[in-house]
């Protein structure tokens, strides 16, 4: 007998809550600056391990959308806790944890907005949660194993034009604009602050692929030998000291809200009652460029 396409997704996810008996969820936060290679670790680990063992919810998925059009798109700080759902976010990793099935929100990375459909993201061995804020309280508590990618500034702008001129088509003057208006100090306020809060920092810059191999064959003996993730965490953590994390650059307490830090550091600043966005030098050049060949 032939099995038919809904016969097999039913056996494929009985099969996979079998293999999860006796295993809790590992949670695993990646955090870092925009460009600093977040979603490629967190989804080459999750093909490594495969579909039956991992799953990754990004951070982007929970960027609410209704900015009043696309015009204004342009004068949004993506980089700002305040345009993110960040209790939907929790609350479906805590779902998760417990094994139950949640509908995430589907992100359209060309264009960054939400689209109108949900997708189905079912409980697994290890889950995958990365993003700028995940190291960040509220969210990083649900962390077991956390990692925050040090990349330097100049890398990780290379790295944001590149993806935004080939996957978004952007204009150059568009992207440096944005990250020096936006990008930049966003990632001091909210994200470098959060290095402190990481089990691992790790200057991903260069050797992506060791670091990226070895913790996923580190990944695979937890999920292979049926740990538990606090036992795991522990062994990771037994260290006195914390790996590349130096107390002189500032840090973020794990009592410090996202929300809160929202709300003193506002997308914009009022001098003399009026409103003004962040400037740019680059911005000067946006009105005389030169038309796209």
């Amino acid at each position: 007998m032939t099995e038919n396409a809904p016969q097999r997704r039913a056996t494929h996810a009985t099969h996979d809550r079998e293999d999860m008996k006796g295993i809790a969820p590992l949670i695993v936060g990646i955090a870092g600056g925009s460009g600093s290679g977040k979603t490629y670790l967190a989804r080459q680990i999750a093909a490594d391990l495969g579909e039956a063992k991992a799953v990754v919810l990004s951070m982007d998925q929970y960027f609410l959308s209704d900015v009043g059009g696309v015009s204004e798109m342009g004068h949004v700080n993506f980089d700002h806790p305040s345009h993110l759902d960040f209790r939907a976010l929790i609350s479906h990793v805590r779902q998760l944890r417990s094994g139950r099935s949640v509908w995430a929100p589907e992100y359209d990375f060309k264009t960054m907005v939400q689209t109108p459909r949900s997708i189905k993201v079912e409980p697994r061995p290890v889950i995958l949660v990365e993003g700028l804020f995940i190291l960040a309280e509220p969210m990083v508590s649900l962390c077991d194993l956390t990692l925050f990618l040090d990349v330097a500034a100049d890398e990780r702008l290379l790295g944001r034009i590149l993806r935004d001129i080939r996957e978004r088509s952007a204009e150059i003057e568009h992207v440096i604009d944005r990250y020096q208006r936006f990008v930049r100090p966003s990632y001091r306020i909210f994200v470098e602050p959060t290095k402190q809060n990481a089990d691992v920092v790790v200057d991903f810059t260069f050797r992506r692929a060791l670091f990226t191999q070895a913790l996923v064959r580190l990944i695979h003996t937890y999920v292979d030998d049926h740990q538990k993730p606090e036992a795991f965490a522990a062994a990771l953590r037994s260290e006195s000291y914390e790996t590349s994390f130096h107390p002189e650059e500032g840090f973020m307490s794990m009592t410090t809200d996202i929300f809160k830090l929202a709300k003193a550091y506002p997308e914009q600043s009022e001098i003399r009652n009026q409103t003004h966005a962040l400037t740019s030098p680059a911005a000067a050049s946006l009105g005389r460029r030169r038309p796209r060949r």
